[in-house]
């Protein structure tokens, strides 16, 4: 991982300005079944690649996963971000020694007052089981694959997803439910998702990943 140097933001929230490291280019060497990415060199050196994917305010816990230059809160937004965080046992625990998954906790966190989708907050609690992972966390890790699909399990019911983002999410949702060891509820999803694919070149990769996938699970759960 090259230097990086850190640039000052603002935090919307409270306008405290702060250094961090804005997400950078980086070479990856493949990916994991639930699409996180593979890094050349160290476990460590991932995970802070990662993290640089969300940005945390240090003074009031705000987190998101877009520059905070490009964030506009209304002034009820604000409020009530503001009683969230300050209520929140994880921050009250942990932001005095900050871990590595803890800005994209405060990004779910954040996010779901500020209306987002549950497939973006979906995303978010994915990326955090990825850094738990490259840092060797397993509860924590297994903490936000539940936050996932729960979120993308939301995101099927209630969100207009394209042909793309459906037959990828039902599969995460297989995926992260046979790392979660639910392994016959986690061949149903890959049913699911290879019926949504069809015939689709585009989605040849999927349809791949998914077959190799489901061997596993019809091996474990046998």
């Amino acid at each position: 991982m090259g230097d990086v140097r850190p640039i000052y933001t603002r935090c919307p929230l409270c306008g405290q300005v702060f250094p961090h490291l804005p997400p950078g280019s980086y070479v990856t060497v493949g990916r994991e079944s639930d699409l996180c990415p593979r890094f050349p060199g160290r476990q460590s050196d991932a995970a802070k690649i990662l993290q640089r994917e969300v940005t945390m305010c240090p003074a009031c816990g705000f987190a998101a996963p877009e520059n905070f230059e490009e964030v506009d809160l209304s002034f009820d937004e604000r409020y009530e971000l503001e009683e969230r965080l300050a209520g929140d046992g994880m921050l009250r625990v942990f932001k005095s020694n900050p871990t590595p998954w803890l800005p994209f906790h405060a990004a779910e966190l954040c996010g779901r007052e500020r209306d987002f989708s549950h497939f973006r907050l979906g995303d978010i609690c994915l990326r955090a089981s990825w850094v738990c992972r490259k840092e060797r966390q397993q509860p924590f890790e297994s903490s936000f694959q539940h936050r996932a699909v729960r979120h993308f399990m939301r995101a099927l019911d209630t969100e207009p997803l394209d042909w793309r983002e459906l037959p990828l999410t039902t599969y995460l949702i297989g995926e992260l439910n046979r790392r979660l060891g639910h392994h016959r509820d986690a061949l149903n999803w890959f049913v699911n998702a290879e019926r949504m694919i069809g015939n689709r070149p585009e989605l040849a990769w999927l349809n791949r990943l998914i077959s190799e996938q489901r061997k596993l699970a019809e091996s474990a759960a046998a």
